[in-house]
């Protein structure tokens, strides 16, 4: 049986071998074709190699982070130095019902999953991406109507000067495009 040290670093090898392989088969496109996987993959490169070293440097400590409580706890507010309820006390029974069924948790990331999915196909990318970002900020909460325009619209011109007016990309191709972009 193989450490748990070895398992990293043979999953980080492997990853870098991933973006090592992006690089080179990216050398034979043309060069418009190779301007974004080459960046992005020599990024990844990078990362893992820092990841690598990271991970070898560090001498005994194991660093054990679970992604979802992370993140949930920023979402909802929580941090560090809030007291949490010992598992298998009565506390934390009264406690548990507080937290969203992972379920329904799955099923809403699913669901916006497809709302996207389909509002690319039936107006287009750019518009989607207007529309989506727009009411996400705008139902997340995280700023106010005109804020939540205001920046759904910004990301949306970049990302159309990124790809349409830098990279020459086609982007009419909804079902209801409407020639605008």
């Amino acid at each position: 049986m193989t450490s748990r040290h070895t398992q990293e670093n043979v999953i980080a090898v492997l990853v870098l071998a991933v973006f090592v392989a992006a690089i080179v088969a990216s050398l034979g496109y043309g060069p418009r074709a190779r301007l974004v996987p080459i960046p992005i993959a020599s990024l990844g490169v990078v990362l893992m190699i820092a990841q690598i070293v990271l991970q070898n440097m560090r001498a005994g400590q194991n660093l054990e982070i679970d992604l979802l409580e992370f993140i949930s706890t920023k979402a909802t507010g929580d941090d560090a130095d809030t007291p949490r309820a010992v598992p298998g006390t009565e506390e934390a029974a009264s406690q548990a019902p507080a937290r969203a069924a992972p379920i329904m948790s799955e099923l809403t990331v699913l669901g916006i999953v497809f709302l996207l999915t389909a509002l690319f196909l039936i107006i287009g990318p750019i518009p989607a991406m207007f529309v989506f970002t727009a009411g996400y900020f705008g139902v997340s909460g995280y700023f106010p109507p005109v804020k939540a325009i205001l920046y759904a619209f910004i990301i949306t011109f970049l990302v159309y000067a990124m790809f349409y007016l830098w990279l020459r990309v086609d982007l009419d191709q909804g079902y209801f495009s409407f020639g605008l972009f």
